[in-house]
Formats: structure tokens, sequence, C-alpha cells
């Protein structure tokens, strides 16, 4: 049975990611998008008027995958430390993986002719992680608003530098494929991660 309405158009937007990340905006086609989703370029136009509104459609796809991907701090475990550690984890496995290193790229390229697309693809990778962490740390810690804020972009930052610079720019191979059962079996080495989140933590639970 052909899909239809909201379930095609999840299928669209599926298909185009993997067009654009494989070829690029430039050239990418809609014919190409439409045929890799198994529709017609008529079907393609009626829900996504040209191929820079697909493009920027993209980009909210990702948000949504992220958000659902990675979840809040609080759903890894119970304690404080460790739900902290895993979170981060996942966050990393999903940074140092190849897709999500080539919409990056491919948002730096693209980022004078569709600055929208560089702003979702920010807050779909990195200003919503910071947030979620900041209020798990504001509800855990007791810190203030301002302490809790300051303490997410501090973890963002050390996770983030030189490990993820250096999968951006070719330096390092990227991580193909991240871990289902991330408690058991990690796809990243846990140690570096649980000595920069117990250095953010005073041992009373309280910011250090």
């Amino acid at each position: 049975m052909a899909k239809r309405g909201a379930e095609l158009r999840q299928q669209m937007l599926h298909a185009a990611k993997a067009v654009f990340l494989k070829v690029g905006f430039e050239r990418a086609s809609m014919d190409q998008i439409a045929e890799h989703a198994g529709t017609t370029k008529r079907t393609l136009y009626a829900h996504f008027t040209n191929k820079d509104n697909l493009f920027l459609a993209v980009f909210d796809l990702v948000l949504d995958l992220q958000l659902d991907h990675l979840k809040s701090p609080a759903a890894y475990a119970h304690d404080t430390e460790q739900a902290l550690v895993l979170f981060c984890a996942r966050f990393l496995e999903t940074m140092l993986s190849s897709k999500p290193l080539r919409l990056c790229r491919l948002s730096i390229t693209e980022a004078e002719r569709f600055p929208q697309g560089a702003v979702r693809l920010h807050e779909a990778l990195f200003e919503n992680v910071q947030a979620r962490i900041a209020s798990f740390l504001l509800e855990r810690l007791s810190t203030s608003p301002e302490v809790s804020q300051q303490l997410a972009q501090k973890l963002m930052g050390q996770l983030l530098y030189p490990r993820f610079t250096r999968a951006l720019f070719g330096l390092v191979e990227p991580q193909l494929v991240w871990s289902d059962n991330l408690g058991s079996r990690p796809a990243v080495d846990l140690a570096p991660i649980q000595s920069i989140v117990a250095a953010l933590i005073a041992p009373n639970g309280t910011a250090a």
C-alpha cells in the first residue's frame, strides 16, 4: 500500500537527507530524491515547493531525531554522575559518527546560502544538548540557573575539544555506528568522560 500524508513526508525527508549527504546540495536533484524515496517528483514538489525548502526541512528532521535519540540525562541512570556520564557518551557516539560529521560539513559548506539551516543544525546538535545538561544539573545539584548553564557549557567544551574538531576536519576516522546498548557496550571510552564529569561535580553533590 502506498504511503500517504505524514508517513510519506518522513520517507521523503529521510531520502533527501541520504542524497544530500552523499552528493551535496548542488549535485542533488529532485529527481534523485524522488527516486530514492520511491515516489514521483510531482509528489515531492507537492510537499516541498523547491529544493531549498526541502534542504531546510532536513535540518528540522535532524533536530527531531536528535531529541528523540538522546533523551535526557535522567533517562540513563538514577545516580547523578552515572546518568551524566552515559548521556555524554551517547552524545559523543552521535557526534563522532560519520553521518552527523558529514551533515556538519554540509551545513558549513552551505552556511552562506542557508544560514537558517546552519542555525537549526547547531540548535539540534549542540544547543539542545547543553540545555538538557543545564536543566539536569539545575535539578540534581540545586545550583542557580546561571551556574548550571556555565557548568553545562564547560562540560560540552571539554567533551568536544579536540575530539570532535579533529574528526570534523578529517584528521581522524569517524566511528561508523554507535552502540544500541550503551550501558554494557559503549562505542566510546567512558573513562575520560567519567573524569570530566567527576571534576565537574563535587562529592557532596554540589558544583565544584
